[in-house]
């Protein structure tokens, strides 16, 4: 694989940051990051783009068929069952005990990454098609959350520090198809503390997988009159599909 490609620098840290790297090449990443500066520098700009994330993402408590499965997937069940049979033998004497308590700990473990690496909506439906964006400032201030579900058909826009333009205009926010396509409208951007909630448009959806990013342009209060931008691009950022 060539390192030498910043955009594959920047995709694969993304993706190291996110957990969605792994295996054998997030261990040779982790090797070329330990050596590399500009690799290390990636990766914290990641970390200052998808921390608002976590910090957005309320703890959800996994269904029980789901820590069930996980249970009878390490072999921790078997353990528990196995412990049962044994009961007549001190505790202190039961090797089993130690083992069953080990594997429940790798059960948590295993429902942590996934809670912490996945939506609430994921856990419960994981074929899901979800894609996120951090919108930053100048000073690589986070400015707005963006999330967008395929699968619910749903766009959630969340202002972190964004301020409010001039009374005359608003911010808008385009999807960059790829290929150079014209830029689509996903609306405009709330400020202050507010959110939106609202739907995709169905022929946005199949454009997400494959944008090249982002983008947002300052437009009359209302957004642009011609269904394209009309004023000047403030802001850019990625898209991740998570």
């Amino acid at each position: 694989m060539r390192y030498s490609n910043p955009q594959l620098v920047q995709r694969l840290a993304a993706e190291y940051v996110l957990g969605t790297l792994t295996g054998r090449a997030r261990r040779r990443f982790e090797r070329w990051m330990t050596d590399s500066y500009h690799v290390r520098s990636a990766v914290w700009h990641w970390e200052r783009q998808l921390n608002p994330l976590a910090e957005a993402a309320a703890s959800v408590q996994p269904r029980s068929h789901v820590w069930e499965r996980v249970l009878e997937r390490t072999g921790a069940a078997a353990a528990a069952r196995a412990e049962q049979e044994t009961s007549r033998v001190p505790w202190f004497e039961r090797l089993g005990l130690w083992r069953g308590l080990s594997l429940v700990a790798t059960a948590a473990a295993v429902v942590l990454a996934v809670l912490l690496a996945r939506t609430p909506t994921e856990v419960v439906a994981p074929q899901a098609q979800q894609f996120v964006s951090v919108v930053n400032g100048e000073q690589s201030q986070p400015l707005w959350l963006v999330r967008a579900d395929v699968q619910q058909g749903r766009l959630t826009i969340k202002s972190i520090n964004a301020t409010a333009p001039a009374a005359t205009n608003s911010y808008e926010l385009w999807i960059l198809p790829a290929g150079g396509a014209a830029p689509r409208s996903l609306g405009l951007l709330p400020t202050g503390t507010a959110a939106v909630d609202a739907e995709l448009p169905v022929e946005l959806r199949p454009l997400l997988a494959s944008a090249q990013g982002l983008a947002v342009s300052l437009e009359p209060a209302g957004g642009s009159p011609t269904g394209a931008p009309t004023g000047p691009v403030v802001y850019q950022a990625a898209i991740l599909s998570i």
